[in-house]
C-alpha cells in the first residue's frame, strides 16, 4: 500500500505539469515557474538526478546541432561550445556506467572549462550582484554537470529544469509560457518513463484531466 501511495503521489506531480500546460494554452499568460519545485521530491537518489541531467543535456545537444551559429559568437566559439556539450555527455554516460573518483574529477574539470568560457561579467542589479553568462546552453550544461558532482542534487535538478523550461514573453511575462509547453512536457515525459516505464500518453490517456484516487 505504501508503494501504491508513492506511485500515486508521483503520478499526481507529473499530472500537475500536464495541467499547467493546459492553463498556459487557455490563459496565454505565464504561470509561476515554481510549479517545477516538486521535481525535487522525484530525485529519490543521485542516479535519478544524474539520468535526468543526461536527458536534458542530450536535448540541449540536439538543439545546438540543429541551430546555426548566433551572431554574438565566432564560428570558433560556437564549435568550442559544441565540443564542450559533446564531451560533457560522453563523461556523464561514462560515469553512469562506471562511477569513480577519477570520472567525477573529469566532470569537475569540465565545469572549470565551462566557467572560463562563460566569462566574469558581474553587475550590480537590484541590490545584488548578478553574473551575466555568454551562453544559456552552457549554463544548462553546467547545472546538468552539478547534478553529478554536488551533494544537493535535487536543488540542481530543479535549477536545470527551471533553466530549460522557463521562458519570457512581452505580453505573458516570465515563467511557464506558451513556448515552454514542449519543454515542460519533455520533463514530464522523462519522469513518467523513469517511474512507470510508460509514455505520458500511455499513463495519462485522458490528458491528465482526472485525478488519481484510491479505488473504493
Amino acid at each position: 500500500m505504501k508503494q501504491n501511495n508513492q506511485q500515486r503521489a508521483t503520478a499526481n506531480k507529473i499530472k500537475k505539469w500536464i495541467q499547467a500546460t493546459k492553463e498556459v494554452e487557455k490563459a496565454r499568460l505565464a504561470i509561476p515557474i515554481t510549479r517545477l519545485t516538486s521535481i525535487k521530491s522525484l530525485c529519490t537518489d543521485e542516479v535519478a538526478a544524474q539520468k535526468f541531467a543526461l536527458y536534458i543535456a542530450q536535448r540541449v545537444q540536439q538543439q545546438i546541432n540543429q541551430a546555426t551559429c548566433p551572431e554574438h559568437f565566432t564560428s570558433e566559439e560556437w564549435a568550442q561550445q559544441q565540443q564542450l556539450v559533446d564531451e560533457a555527455i560522453t563523461l556523464m554516460q561514462s560515469y553512469l556506467e562506471s562511477p569513480s573518483y577519477e570520472s567525477r574529477q573529469s566532470l569537475r574539470n569540465l565545469l572549470r572549462d565551462i566557467d572560463g568560457v562563460q566569462g566574469d561579467d558581474y553587475r550590480n542589479f537590484r541590490w545584488t550582484t548578478v553574473r551575466f553568462v555568454r551562453s544559456g546552453d552552457l549554463l544548462k550544461l553546467e547545472y546538468a554537470l552539478r547534478c553529478f558532482v554536488e551533494t544537493d542534487f535535487p536543488y540542481w535538478v530543479y535549477k536545470l529544469a527551471r533553466e530549460y523550461v522557463e521562458g519570457y514573453g512581452l505580453q505573458s511575462g516570465s515563467g511557464i509560457v506558451a513556448e515552454s509547453i514542449p519543454k515542460l512536457l519533455e520533463v514530464a515525459e522523462f519522469w513518467c518513463q523513469y517511474y512507470f516505464d510508460l509514455s505520458l500518453n500511455e499513463k495519462f490517456p485522458d490528458g491528465g484531466d482526472r485525478s488519481d484516487r484510491p479505488n473504493p
